[in-house]
């Protein structure tokens, strides 16, 4: 649930040409306690009604008429440095989130986001919300050792009173921290953003391939990572990141969506 005294002084762009899809998205923050909200339908209108409005928040398409949003963006960040932008698009995420990142955005939403989750999704994009509590991130070398420090490290930045999820979230970042060693020969970075509601894991590595689910044999001592990733978290993905890409999951702190296996 979003933090309402949190996000209450917080002034909102919607930019985006459709205008089913700007009522839509107002009434969703009008509901999260955010009535303090300005439209615009296209990217010329998205910066000047920005430069005279100074939001807060900028909730930006990207196809958009007259100048469209990645082509309004890097100029949204040059002139208006404190105010964050989230995209929020019908593109894919793998697609266009560190084009949109390179560009000055903090976050991308897909518009297929489910309504009662979209507007937690752009705050905690925007770290606009108690829901990003704090995010913390380490580096490791490449070497098999890197997956206990993973594992310590998430230990250390859980809260005491999370066991119940503990066994999963440790048991993920090992293997995808192995992942980025092994198969991906990298030095792997591994950020971990605290929510009231989850946990975020992200595993940066250097190589661009893109995990695939797949359904490995008894024997086959491969391909166990995502396997699990799709077992045990509650929620998954991978996308491009500079020259590599990033695989990060989020797991519920209540709810367990599966029985923890055990690493081996």
């Amino acid at each position: 649930m979003t933090d309402r005294s949190r996000v209450a002084s917080v002034r909102v762009l919607i930019a985006d040409d459709d205008p089913d899809q700007r009522l839509v998205l107002r009434r969703l923050l009008t509901r999260a306690g955010l009535d303090d909200v300005v439209e615009a339908s296209d990217g010329d209108e998205a910066l000047r009604t920005a430069l005279s409005e100074r939001p807060d928040l900028i909730v930006l398409d990207l196809a958009m008429p007259k100048r469209s949003g990645i082509e309004v963006l890097p100029e949204l960040h040059d002139r208006l440095p404190d105010t964050r932008v989230v995209v929020l698009s019908n593109f894919p995420r793998r697609r266009m989130a560190e084009i949109v990142r390179r560009s000055g955005a903090v976050g991308y939403v897909e518009k297929r986001v489910a309504p009662d989750r979209l507007i937690e999704e752009i705050l905690l994009a925007a770290a606009l919300t108690d829901q990003a509590v704090a995010r913390m991130s380490t580096s490791l070398p490449s070497v098999a050792a890197s997956a206990g420090t993973a594992r310590r490290f998430v230990r250390e930045a859980i809260d005491a009173d999370a066991e119940e999820v503990m066994a999963d979230v440790e048991l993920l970042v090992s293997e995808l921290v192995i992942n980025a060693v092994v198969h991906a020969s990298s030095s792997p970075r591994v950020d971990i953003v605290l929510g009231r509601e989850s946990y975020r894991v992200e595993v940066y590595d250097d190589d661009p391939t893109m995990p695939e689910l797949q359904d490995p044999t008894v024997r086959d001592r491969g391909g166990r990572g995502i396997l699990l990733l799709d077992r045990l978290a509650s929620r998954w993905g991978a996308e491009p990141h500079g020259r590599g890409k990033v695989v990060w999951f989020e797991r519920d702190r209540i709810s367990a969506p599966g029985t923890p296996l055990q690493p081996g």
